[in-house]
């Protein structure tokens, strides 16, 4: 029985072999751990901008000067033109994802194709038959703050949303 006892380490010999072992695979689980979460959540306002793009050009090639009732629910303060629908769509269309201070939308018109290709188009929705380009620039602070602002080497990532769509003939005027 002795035999046994003998050749059976000492728990004393062990001591802070697991402190050290945590130690050594902590640090890069941890940081694994933040860069994913990190990498989620700025794909997903890069998903949230690009999906509120496209409803807003969606709404701005009908000419309407009023957002759908879906929209709307439970809203007080609802624009009545059409390029200030735009932009305010755009905040409501994503869950409050989207922070209005943060989202810059800049819409410019041409009258045809050939002036799209030469020049930059007038600012605005457009009218009826118009081509229209919709640039949404959205600034994301970093949801880890100093841990991702140090590995990134700044405090937020840009995310950017860009689409050319023709109005549809509509009677609506412009505003």
């Amino acid at each position: 029985m002795r035999a046994f006892f003998r050749n059976r380490r000492s728990p004393l010999g062990r001591r802070g072999a697991l402190a050290s072992e945590f130690a050594i695979i902590a640090i890069p689980f941890f940081i694994t751990v933040i860069a994913t979460i990190e990498a989620a959540w700025q794909l997903a306002t890069g998903m949230a901008l690009d999906h509120a793009a496209l409803r807003a050009s969606r709404y701005g090639v009908t000419g309407s000067n009023s957002p759908p009732a879906l929209v709307i629910q439970g809203q007080q303060s609802v624009p009545t033109c059409r390029s200030q629908n735009i932009a305010w769509m755009i905040t409501r269309s994503t869950g409050g994802m989207l922070t209005p201070s943060n989202l810059t939308v800049e819409t410019r018109t041409w009258s045809g194709v050939s002036g799209a290709e030469q020049g930059t188009g007038s600012p605005g929705a457009g009218a009826a038959g118009q081509i229209v380009s919709y640039r949404l620039t959205y600034r994301q602070p970093f949801v880890t703050g100093i841990v991702a602002a140090n590995l990134w080497g700044g405090t937020e990532f840009t995310h950017t949303a860009f689409l050319i769509v023709k109005n549809e003939p509509f009677e609506n005027a412009t505003c």
